[in-house]
């Protein structure tokens, strides 16, 4: 039996048609083997397994948005002693420089679906200007102009601060909004590094004068108990966002000064970028 060559290109589509069909009533697609594809990320959530174990480093850039909450607080005081029978009056003057904005590294594993373990490494720079107006002598009331013998010094001070916050984040719920709301808690260290002072002091006389005696440092490394409460999003590539407030209360000051200190409670507002 002899078959044109219409008839054989009908035979082949209809075979073609057969396998399509078959392929499709046992749940197959053309060309996939015999076993079923693994099941995607979001059926193994819904099933209860766990997240796999996997480092994850990126970047965290944090702000300090209140200045009494932050790593240096402006001040003022005033104060008067006696010395062999003259009378000083000493004026304290603290303004902060210090960069609102501060950043490193980061890096995070999760302990469980719900649990993560992260640690970090934040650099922020410290500067803070002082100044010291020193008067004795005697004044005459009778006039506007203070009679009184005048030092000025002006102090000049910049310091590096590195942080590291070793937190645990929990995740309050499993689905919805809650899958991405967490708490977070642990410890914070800091370490002050690279302080260096300058002093420009006008004495009374007029004569100038300028050294680089560094400022006295009250702790140069704190420990601190931290909290926070935070988002996490996981976008399709994997890149992990995590916005989140936190508040640190530290166990000393770094700076003691005559007219503030550095305050021992911060608060920041951060946010991460790892994958």
């Amino acid at each position: 039996m002899t078959i044109s060559s219409q008839g054989r290109f009908a035979v082949t589509l209809l075979f073609g048609f057969y396998c399509l069909t078959g392929a499709i009533v046992y749940g197959q697609t053309p060309g996939a083997s015999g076993t079923n594809p693994p099941p995607r990320s979001s059926d193994r959530e819904k099933s209860g397994e766990e997240t796999p174990r996997r480092w994850s480093i990126g970047l965290r850039v944090r702000s300090l948005p209140v200045r009494s909450f932050s790593v240096m607080d402006n001040g003022r005081a005033m104060s008067t002693t006696t010395i062999s029978k003259t009378v000083y009056d000493l004026n304290y003057t603290t303004t902060s420089q210090s960069f609102a904005l501060g950043g490193g590294v980061a890096f995070e594993a999760p302990i469980t679906r719900r649990t993560v373990l992260s640690a970090e490494l934040i650099f922020n720079r410290l500067r803070y200007d002082g100044v010291l107006d020193e008067y004795w002598g005697t004044d005459d009331p009778n006039t506007s102009n203070d009679e009184r013998s005048h030092l000025n010094a002006k102090e000049s001070t910049k310091a590096r601060l590195f942080d590291l916050p070793v937190l645990l984040h929990r995740n309050l719920g499993t689905t919805g909004i809650l899958s991405h709301l967490y708490l977070s808690a642990g410890a914070t260290a800091r370490n002050v590094s690279a302080v260096r002072t300058t002093n420009n002091i006008t004495n009374a006389d007029g004569t100038l004068a300028n050294n680089q005696i560094q400022a006295a440092i009250s702790k140069r490394t704190l420990i601190g108990g931290t909290v926070g409460i935070g988002f996490r999003f996981i976008d399709e590539f994997n890149i992990k966002v995590t916005p989140e407030v936190r508040y640190t209360r530290w166990n000393a000051e770094t700076f003691s000064l005559n007219s503030t200190q550095s305050p021992r409670n911060q608060l920041e507002v951060g946010i991460g970028f790892s994958r």
